[in-house]
């Protein structure tokens, strides 16, 4: 039996209705569509492979982005399916999740349709009351097992599969989220599996994580699951671990575990490796072990840590002394320590000056530095102050090196479903507009970003994030440009695409008051210069690659699959 994974695009079919989804994601390596598929496809597929099941992941969304003539209705059709699989992690995804499952009902009508990720968590009784496409909804963070036992059932007793909501004689029936594992070792992702994968579907591009990533790779660790903080407006806090997720602490993969997974990922891929996660939220003690093993491994390859508290001078130190080559990323999101502490993240910009400073010191090769547009108690005021604290940081810690990369996007374009803002968004300074996921879906079919939008803040209408983000983008290439960052062509190029993008915007507007068929063939002529912004309006690609290993990918590609055959 196969089971099939499937991950949609943000907006279904983006190629005939076309979207301006704006700079949503020039933060992310992934475009707007965000063709990035989560961890857990491979997880999963993986842990149902080692049981007895056949799996095929399909990259529904990058083999759409990468060909204009691929038909991704004939591609479902001709699937051989005993149950498709369909990510909703994060809402971006409605649209594209719950069309791409209309379709797979349209061609296999008999064949279950199963939906995942942090929004159906939030969203299971809904899902299956109102759109009849979806048959389960597998909640919590961990549905290996479930998954399992769903498909040895997937004929039989429901009662008794964890996680799992159903609808049973036009009833919605729900079991709890009791399989909430305190261990994920188990799961250490085997790259040779996907090669292995890749070779029976004869199938490259559906398994890729996303479009850059056969030339930049990321080879990831997720060291836990779950979280120790409280930023109020992400899905994955501790209190949504909590309340929505029945995760009462984190998980940690054990320090052998992460080992296992280098190892796999250095014989089998290259390029840099990122630890998913802030490591010291496991303790000194911890990530010390962990450190230590990699050392007595020899393991060297480029790495990245998050870091989501400030970095003090030993851990900087533990970092040198482990690795040659390692980069962070911090996301103090606002010069207004107001702002930034409103939003759950208690330091000061001293903390930040000092944490880059220790990183200089210990001989970081990279430290990327993330502010964000449209957060509560926000104003056009401390948006201004952050990219002036951004030029001083720049003159202060580059000195004509390159060393601190700033970066400033906005808060992309919808407040996650179920966060502590999204619960409670007075006391934060939002006022949401979607509670429901319908609405949601209904907003996603508009033909803007501006429409996209599940929130306003107290200070910033949408309207006033779309223009701060373009001012913004503008001026922070200019400070770019003062410090060595940027050319002149660069800053050109931002100014080209955001009159472009201005006007898309005012064009757009006229169409939203246009009849159903006027509007739409006014939007596809409007497709190739909406194309053009598909292309990174706040930063270059290159700014956010790290380091590659020596290795080259395809070739040692194909030395595994040698080794495979």
């Amino acid at each position: 039996m196969t089971v099939v994974f499937l991950h949609p695009p943000s907006i279904y079919d983006f190629r005939k209705s076309p979207s301006f989804m704006g700079p949503i994601s020039d933060a992310v390596p992934s475009t707007q569509i965000f063709e990035m598929y989560p961890m857990g496809f491979v997880s999963m597929a993986q842990f149902l492979d080692k049981n007895g099941f056949r799996t095929r992941i399909v990259n529904l969304a990058l083999k759409m982005l990468n060909n204009p003539k691929f038909d991704a209705e004939k591609f479902i059709e001709k699937l051989d399916a005993e149950a498709f699989c369909i990510d909703l992690h994060w809402v971006a995804h409605v649209h594209g999740a719950l069309e791409v499952a209309k379709i797979c009902k349209r061609f296999h009508p008999d064949t279950p349709v199963i939906f995942g990720g942090f929004t159906s968590t939030y969203y299971p009784e809904e899902i299956l009351s109102k759109f009849p496409q979806v048959d389960f909804v597998l909640k919590g963070d961990s549905c290996e097992a479930p998954l399992l036992e769903l498909m040895r059932k997937i004929d039989g007793q429901k009662d008794k599969v964890q996680n799992l909501s159903w609808r049973k004689a036009k009833k919605i029936k729900s079991n709890p989220i009791s399989h909430v594992p305190d261990s994920f070792d188990e799961l250490v992702i085997d790259p040779k599996f996907l090669l292995k994968s890749i070779l029976r579907a004869r199938d490259v591009e559906g398994h890729l994580p996303y479009k850059s990533w056969i030339d930049d790779p990321i080879m990831s660790v997720l060291t836990s699951k779950g979280c120790i903080y409280n930023c109020v407006n992400c899905a994955g806090s501790a209190e949504c671990y909590r309340r929505i997720y029945n995760r009462k602490k984190p998980a940690f993969m054990k320090p052998d575990a992460i080992i296992e997974q280098m190892s796999l990922n250095e014989q089998y891929l290259c390029g840099p490796c990122f630890f998913l996660n802030d490591i010291r939220m496991g303790g000194k003690k911890y990530y010390r072990d962990v450190f230590e093993k990699i050392r007595a491994e020899k393991f060297d390859p480029p790495v990245v840590f998050e870091l989501f508290s400030p970095l003090d001078k030993e851990f900087a130190k533990d970092l040198s002394q482990t690795f040659n080559r390692y980069n962070l990323e911090m996301s103090p999101e606002d010069f207004s320590e107001t702002v930034r502490k409103n939003i759950g993240k208690d330091y000061t910009n001293r903390d930040v000056e000092m944490s880059i400073k220790n990183a200089k010191e210990q001989n970081c090769n990279k430290f990327d530095l993330f502010f964000m547009i449209g957060l509560g108690k926000q104003t056009r005021e401390t948006v201004g102050q952050t990219l002036e604290y951004i030029d001083g940081i720049l003159g202060r810690f580059n000195g004509g090196q390159k060393f601190v990369y700033p970066f400033i996007s906005p808060y992309a374009p919808t407040l996650d479903p179920g966060c502590i803002a999204f619960e409670n968004p007075k006391k934060y300074g939002y006022e949401v507009f979607h509670k429901t996921l319908a609405e949601q879906y209904e907003a996603f079919k508009m033909p803007s970003w501006k429409y996209f939008f599940n929130y306003k803040t107290e200070h910033l209408s949408p309207d006033d994030v779309i223009e701060l983000t373009y001012e913004s983008g503008i001026r922070l290439y200019e400070i770019k440009r003062k410090h060595g960052l940027a050319s002149d062509a660069d800053v050109e190029i931002a100014k080209k695409q955001v009159c472009i993008s201005r006007d898309i915007m005012r064009r757009t507007e006229e169409i939203v008051g246009m009849g159903e068929k006027e509007g739409h063939a006014a939007l596809k002529s409007l497709k190739s210069e909406i194309d053009e912004t598909m292309k990174p309006l706040m930063c270059k690609d290159s700014e956010l690659n790290w380091p590659r290993g020596r290795k080259s990918l395809k070739m040692y590609a194909l030395k595994c699959l040698n080794k495979i055959m």
